[in-house]
């Protein structure tokens, strides 16, 4: 019997060899995904683009709704004229960002905000004086907001054609700003001069 056991040892040790090489390798773990800082940051960028393009369509289409309004209603030859001005060179400025987004596949709303549609409905209620004052107040206070987006856009935008055509947007809105403030003051000197005529034809308490 003892010379069996070498020959037994050596068939359980070649049986054993056999075994570990048709048993399957281990699969490697796999590396987890990881999003690198840059996609994230361009994805975000390209986003904030799409976002600006979004705000200014429908910006741009309140804008002209409220000029054609105040051409109708205003009592001022100066906010009419104001107001012909920025219908024309908005409707421009409307039909330039269409292309680009075209261009770029981006979706723009068909239609003004909620926001500016209740602006809108708001000033329809005035007349006169009271609609001109609202009116120029509205507008230099859009356009200020308008001129600070368009700064941050022509800076930090990243699409390099909305980058290009916000800064040459720029020009135009801040001579709107100009128009729109020196009308805000003229009316305000002439709600002044009124008052003032009236004060002094109103009569004096006597002194005692």
């Amino acid at each position: 019997m003892r010379r069996h056991v070498p020959l037994m040892t050596s068939i359980v040790f070649a049986a054993a060899t056999v075994a570990q090489a048709q048993a399957p390798a281990p699969k490697p773990i796999p590396a987890p995904k990881t999003t690198s800082h840059s996609d994230s940051s361009t994805t975000k960028s390209a986003s904030s683009d799409q976002d600006f393009a979004k705000k200014v369509a429908a910006g741009g289409m309140a804008e002209v709704e409220l000029a054609k309004l105040a051409q109708q209603k205003a009592g001022s030859e100066d906010v009419k004229s104001l107001a012909a001005r920025l219908e024309m060179d908005h409707m421009k400025a409307n039909d330039e960002l269409k292309a680009l987004a075209s261009k770029k596949g981006w979706d723009l709303p068909t239609a003004p905000t909620p926001q500016q549609t209740a602006k809108k409905e708001s000033l329809e209620k005035l007349s006169g004086s009271a609609f001109d004052k609202q009116y120029v107040d509205l507008m230099v206070s859009n356009h200020r907001t308008n001129i600070s987006a368009f700064e941050r856009q022509a800076s930090k935008g990243t699409d390099a054609d909305l980058k290009e055509w916000a800064s040459s947007t720029l020009p135009t809105l801040k001579t709107h700003l100009e128009m729109a403030t020196k009308a805000q003051k003229a009316l305000g000197a002439s709600s002044s001069s009124k008052y003032s005529d009236k004060s002094k034809s109103a009569p004096t308490n006597p002194t005692k």
